[in-house]
């Protein structure tokens, strides 16, 4: 009787490290995937100077690889990269950005491929610029208690300046 209760015991602690260990290797892909995304998206805004929607149709989740590429937009190649480097927009797009804690701003807008991108005007020493702020998410969905967790991961891209009086920014930092 006392090897059957060691036994069972044993069997439990084991249960618990492998529940453990693959709940942080679960959480490590993750955060790769969100972390390079961000990095990616940051990439095309600085490249192009700013943040274009796409101008091709209302459907981007149906169009073929090759029209997102002669879309040319930001918002286009940027959906490229989401799939390709396997970031999970899906569960992603159930968030929604204003109620994030990372993303204090009220004009942050979920965009398609589940990230939110927030325009944010400053006045720096050389004139008036924009930068970006992205937030993707680790969100990771627990379905047998039905819980999403989400975890934001926020960058920003360097300044850039224009000669539009920066229309469309959510707050003025000085």
């Amino acid at each position: 009787m006392r090897e059957a209760i060691g036994g069972s015991w044993l069997f439990g602690i084991v249960i618990t490290f492998i529940a453990l260990f693959s709940s942080f290797l679960a959480y490590s892909i993750s955060y790769t995937r969100a972390f390079n995304t961000k990095n990616e998206i940051i990439n095309l805004i600085e490249q192009n100077e700013g943040f274009t929607t796409y101008k091709s149709g209302n459907d981007i989740y149906n169009a073929s690889d090759d029209k997102l590429k002669q879309d040319g937009s930001v918002e286009a190649l940027a959906f490229l990269k989401i799939k390709a480097l396997g970031y999970n927009y899906t569960t992603a797009e159930n968030i929604n950005c204003n109620s994030s804690k990372n993303s204090g701003d009220l004009n942050a807008s979920m965009k398609t491929g589940g990230y939110c991108l927030t325009k944010v005007c400053s006045n720096g020493n050389n004139g008036e610029g924009v930068y970006y702020k992205v937030t993707t998410f680790i969100a990771i969905k627990l379905p047998v208690i039905n819980v999403m967790i989400k975890v934001p991961v926020s960058g920003e891209t360097r300044t850039l300046y224009y000669d539009n009086k920066n229309e469309g920014c959510s707050t003025k930092i000085n």
